[in-house]
């Protein structure tokens, strides 16, 4: 900064003001001291001369009559005077008659030399008297001057003149400076400052308007300034013009982000920019000369003239083409030609940009829109699309096709149970299974869950031979499914249900079609499961009456539709020993409805654990209260069936036991029924959580005995204390026939174990002399009583009370 200041103008003025003004001011003091050095030398001679003159007579006088003391009062004067060092009267004969002399000022070195350098005059003076008119002398008077005496005062003045100059020169350069810098830097500074906002392009006022010589230069440069401003803007139109030019268009290629190719209409390339380079993975000068239908995938040579010709210079020609590399990639890329005219000749300008991420970012929206992304297999929207797809045909060309909507049977209990990771890759597998069954021309779909579809769109010619080509795919599907699932260490067992539906019909639409199949499903797991079904027109009232239970089911607890019922549980003398709790839905307008209805609906809905807690919690209510007013010696259990998805819930084990102490029930109290179909996939699971509630005290019964799996393993590792024969072999059993043969089994199995059996559907007296003689000692049937309100069975256990009383 300092170094840059040195060259304003500023501070040259003011240097140069500064420096001449001292140079003269020197120049007049040292003339001032050099004319009073002058007129101080004279004045000392002067004086000298006087003081002789003045004592002349007297000293004449004295020496002629030898007067010693007036010769002495001469001398003693003259010494008086202070620049008079010493004073000598002395006779014709050099004796001295008088003599004074003082101290010299020699001692001051600096006034001493300032003396013998300005007054180098003789400062020894001789004057000889005479007497009368004679001109031989008689005596002479010496004198000695003191020049440093001289040279102190003389000093003194000079100095005083000195600095009075300096702050005169210093006054002086000052008033110049201000009036220099008033009229001439600052004007300067502004006009400086001006200049550099006018780069911004800002319009200020001019910084001095003056008239004089500045003025006019600023005057002058505000005029070349705004013709300047006019001249670039002609300059920028004239650029703008330009852009239009060759070389513009080569600075728009060079620096383009797509790919660009100037070509001939023959598709000979003549230019390409840096971009095109690195996407052909060539050299610059081995791609010049070569035809654009070289690296293309999509167009021959002939195809590609075709598509040059076809653009003008009004419209841009987009379209979409396959690339090869000089590295053999082949890869998308969306390109736009337009025709361009340059030095009178026509050419195609194309630009082309790799669109691979945007292929495949296309592709990942096209699978999440139509494919399930868990399996890969169709969704509903593309399942629906193809079959809508294959109704047009078929209405067409009169070729029958087939739908087959499946549900996997239990899979809401593994995965409940297992875990969604392991519900999810066992889906994965039931999907691969599907794929490797159906035809290559066949659409399979996941609905969501456990539901798969498979779309045959020509299964036969006709009704008849479609419906084979569908029965013998279901069977083969289902013997796929049945075949055990490993995953992740568990073996597990699925079965399949299906429901199909043969189309073209008379004005269906593909939701119509796979309405139908849906309610084939239904009707198959309403009949068992793990089978198929073709749909009937009179399965539509079923599925209608299906979804109103649904519906129904919602409201039926905030309505408090649900009653308990009790079936008594007896032993052979006729006490009751327990009772079944059975579940009613007091239906406002269809009254009564029996859990055969609405509990399969329920399990496959998901609501049956809501219900089952309601059961549990009603259940113990009313246990506590007959516990509370006394119940019969004879009664041992209150037996609740408990549904394998309420019992597979994680925290089923904790909210059981904290409600048996809530009511202060004891666990031997209860008893709870299970089915075979609940262990078939949770062994391990079912075990564990039976374990930890048989330490209370509670005991299970399997429930249905004999159509299910009927594993002997189950009898064995599980800590099981009843098993109810199911009513299917005591229905119409008699001594000697094949279920009689079946029930001693059972019976003497369960002996054999140490199980307690329970006969369930005991009507008649014959059946309940048949299971006596077979060794069944406990029944349970409307033989001894139907399913009753809970008043009306604590009264038949007041009824036993008194009896036994």
């Amino acid at each position: 900064m300092g170094f840059k200041f040195r060259y304003k103008i500023a501070f040259k003025q003011a240097w140069a003001v500064l420096t001449i003004s001292l140079i003269l001011g020197l120049l007049s003091t040292s003339v001032q001291i050099f004319l009073d050095l002058r007129q101080e030398t004279r004045s000392s001679v002067e004086g000298i001369n006087r003081l002789i003159e003045l004592h002349k007579e007297a000293a004449q006088r004295a020496v002629y009559n030898l007067n010693y003391s007036k010769a002495d009062e001469i001398t003693s004067a003259i010494i008086a005077h202070p620049e008079i060092l010493q004073a000598t009267l002395v006779d014709d004969f050099g004796d001295a008659l008088a003599y004074h002399a003082r101290d010299s000022s020699a001692p001051d070195t600096f006034f001493a030399t300032v003396g013998n350098l300005f007054f180098p005059f003789n400062s020894h003076y001789e004057r000889t008297l005479t007497i009368g008119d004679s001109h031989s002398g008689v005596a002479k008077l010496i004198i000695e001057l003191d020049s440093t005496y001289i040279a102190h005062n003389f000093a003194l003045r000079a100095v005083t003149s000195l600095l009075f100059g300096l702050l005169h020169t210093f006054v002086l350069a000052s008033v110049f400076l201000f009036f220099f810098y008033r009229y001439l830097s600052r004007p300067i500074l502004n006009i400086a400052k001006w200049v550099n906002r006018l780069r911004t392009d800002e319009d200020i006022a001019l910084p001095y308007t003056g008239c004089d010589e500045i003025g006019d230069l600023v005057t002058s440069f505000a005029s070349l300034w705004d013709e300047r401003r006019l001249v670039t803007d002609r300059l920028n139109k004239t650029i703008q013009k330009l852009s239009k030019s060759e070389h513009f268009s080569r600075s728009l290629m060079e620096n383009a982000g797509d790919a660009m190719f100037l070509c001939t209409p023959s598709t000979k390339i003549i230019d390409l920019n840096n971009q095109a380079v690195d996407t052909l993975k060539s050299d610059k000068d081995k791609v010049l000369g070569t035809t654009l239908s070289r690296y293309s995938q999509n167009y021959t040579e002939d195809a590609l003239i075709d598509l040059f010709n076809s653009m003008d210079e009004k419209q841009v020609c987009t379209f979409e083409d396959l690339l090869i590399n000089e590295r053999n990639r082949v890869f998308p890329i969306e390109a736009r030609g337009i025709r361009i005219r340059l030095d009178d000749k026509d050419y195609i300008l194309i630009s082309a940009r790799d669109i691979t991420a945007r292929k495949e970012s296309e592709k990942q929206i096209f699978e999440l829109a139509f494919f399930d992304t868990l399996t890969g297999m169709a969704n509903r929207r593309l399942f629906l699309d193809r079959l809508s797809s294959a109704l047009e045909l078929h209405n067409v060309h009169q070729v029958h096709g087939a739908v087959l909507y499946m549900d996997l049977d239990r899979f809401k209990t593994i995965n409940d149970s297992l875990g969604h990771s392991i519900g999810d890759r066992l889906l994965c597998t039931v999907a691969k299974r599907l794929n490797e069954i159906v035809p290559v021309e066949a659409t399979s779909a996941r609905f969501g869950g456990d539901e798969f579809v498979i779309l045959l769109p020509e299964a036969g010619d006709s009704r008849v031979s479609c419906a084979e080509t569908a029965v013998h795919i279901s069977k083969k599907i289902l013997e796929a499914i049945a075949a055990p699932f490993e995953v992740d260490g568990h073996t597990l067992y699925c079965t399949m249900s299906i429901g199909i539906a043969v189309f073209p019909e008379q004005g269906l639409c593909a939701t119509d079609v796979l309405r139908y199949a849906d309610i084939a499903l239904y009707r198959v797991k309403a009949m068992g499961k793990n089978g198929f079904q073709f749909y009937d027109p009179e399965m539509q009232s079923s599925a209608q009456e299906r979804l109103l239970i649904e519906k129904g089911l919602y409201q039926a607890l905030d309505k408090k539709e649900f009653q308990l019922w009790f079936q008594p549980q007896v032993q052979a003398d006729g006490a009751i020993v327990g009772a079944e709790v059975l579940l009613r839905w007091m239906h406002p307008e269809k009254g009564v409805i029996s859990p055969a209805s609405f509990i399969q609906i329920a399990e496959e809905s998901g609501q049956i654990v809501e219900m089952g807690q309601w059961v549990l919690t009603e259940s113990f209510e009313q246990l506590a209260q007959w516990k509370a007013q006394g119940l019969p010696a004879s009664f041992k259990r209150l037996a609740i069936n408990i549904s394998p998805l309420q019992f597979m819930q994680v925290d089923f084990v904790g909210r059981f036991l904290t409600m048996l102490t809530d009511y202060k029930i004891p666990g031997e109290l209860i008893e709870l029924e299970i089915t075979e179909n609940m262990l078939l996939n949770n062994f391990e699971i079912a075990s564990n959580k039976m374990r930890i509630l048989k330490q209370r005290g509670i005991s299970f019964a399997i429930d249905d005995f004999g159509t299910g799996y009927s594993s002997l393993r189950y009898l064995r590792y599980l800590p099981l204390d009843i098993l109810k024969i199911d009513r299917s072999f005591v229905t119409n059993l008699r001594p000697s026939s094949e279920e009689a043969a079946i029930v001693e089994v059972i019976i003497a199995t369960a002996d054999r174990l140490g199980l307690t059996v329970i006969a369930e559907g005991v009507e008649t007296e014959e059946e309940r002399d048949t299971l006596l003689e077979l060794g069944c000692l406990c029944f349970q049937g409307f033989f001894y009583a139907r399913p009753m309100p809970a008043p009306l069975f604590y009264e038949r256990l007041q009824q036993d009370m008194d009896i036994m009383a």
